[in-house]
């Protein structure tokens, strides 16, 4: 059976408030990722593309030997007989499998909710004595300056992040006391949802994501671990598939540990009644003594992650190769040093409808070990 791909790459805000409208500018850019599921993708499978691209775009995809797709701009084009496969399984996307008799096969919504709640990974990591040191639950306002007088100088950096978010959304950074406009921010949330969580920001030396499948008869199965880039703001700006060495694999014992942590976190999320992709990012960062140290559950992804898409770009490589897919703002992944290597593969359009894209994304592909060196460029070009 074809799989359609649907491409809810606001998912975490639809969790975060039913109500949630998407911006004209999110709407955009969950057309322009659409086709970032060409790397899991098989010839003859279908992709949801809200707004059309121009054919040239897949034919060339498929000369570099990415799959023939279907792309539909109107979902009444989708046949009955696919298997529905969206980022993540939000009530949104619920109705419209129902609606169009797709084939689904979901956890309820409770399962996902808790799964990608960050209460939830709050828990795994004090049970397992992982949160970072002066890391909490924030309930209240007060408890916000309370938290940041005990634990900080004037001047320290700090992070909280709202209950539901992704790719650095729904968090504000901070120094020091917080503002006024920071206050406002935590009691909307915390109006929301009751809680958000306060972090140190913390030294971070590498990141990796742990890709994980979560069957209902089995147990939870490590697909792969693909490394992170990340730029100064802690977004996510791309993923190492393929011998894309981190500062966590060369430290085999800190990665193992991981692994192991992920798939125990795997276990309790199944026990929750959750199945399906997860992806669990790992931090490898240096602590106020100067020591390396792990943070194994930076952050639970109950859903599809762009890291696990990266998986499935390994087909595309030889024995000895390397792997890195950037993803950026447009005309920032045009670095000359970047396309002398040896393949670039295009996996984003330059325009969508009738205009030019504002995202970009790329493979680079090379025999040689340009990994450390390609980072430093794709990452020096994001502002």
């Amino acid at each position: 059976m074809a799989r359609f791909f649907y491409g809810n790459f606001d998912f975490e805000h639809r969790l975060a408030d039913a109500k949630y409208e998407p911006s004209a500018a999110l709407k955009r850019l969950n057309a322009e990722l659409a086709t970032a599921w060409l790397a899991v993708a098989e010839d003859g499978d279908l992709i949801w593309t809200p707004v059309s691209i121009e054919p040239d775009f897949f034919l060339e995809a498929t000369r570099n030997g990415m799959p023939s797709v279907v792309p539909v701009t109107s979902l009444s084009e989708v046949p009955r007989e696919v298997e529905f496969v969206p980022w993540g399984w939000s009530a949104e996307v619920r109705k419209l499998a129902i609606q169009f008799g797709w084939s689904m096969d979901a956890p309820t919504e409770n399962a996902v909710r808790q799964a990608n709640s960050r209460a939830t990974s709050n828990e795994l990591e004090q049970r397992g004595n992982f949160r970072l040191d002066g890391s909490r639950k924030i309930e209240s306002p007060d408890q916000l300056d309370e938290a940041i007088q005990a634990t900080y100088a004037s001047g320290s950096r700090w992070v909280i992040k709202a209950e539901f978010g992704m790719s650095a959304r729904e968090r504000i950074l901070g120094r020091g006391a917080a503002t006024e406009a920071d206050k406002n921010w935590v009691r909307r949330r915390l109006t929301r949802h009751g809680a958000v969580f306060f972090e140190p920001w913390v030294e971070r030396i590498d990141e990796v994501g742990i890709q994980i499948e979560i069957s209902k008869h089995k147990p939870p199965e490590l697909l792969g671990v693909s490394t992170m880039l990340v730029d100064e703001r802690g977004q996510y700006a791309g993923s190492g598939f393929a011998g894309c060495e981190s500062r966590l694999f060369a430290n085999l014992t800190l990665l193992q540990d991981a692994i192991s942590t992920a798939l125990s976190a795997a276990t309790h999320l199944k026990s929750l009644g959750y199945f399906g992709p997860l992806g669990i990012d790992a931090m490898l960062y240096r602590d106020t003594a100067g020591d390396l140290r792990i943070r194994p559950l930076q952050d639970i992804n109950a859903r599809w992650t762009m890291g696990r898409l990266s998986l499935g770009l390994r087909r595309l490589t030889r024995t000895g190769d390397h792997g890195i897919w950037f993803h950026g703002p447009q005309g920032k992944l045009q670095h000359e040093d970047l396309l002398k290597k040896e393949r670039v593969i295009a996996t984003s359009p330059t325009r969508v409808g009738d205009e030019p894209c504002r995202h970009s994304s790329k493979i680079r592909i090379s025999s040689s070990d340009f990994a450390e060196e390609a980072k430093k460029i794709v990452l020096s070009e994001f502002p």
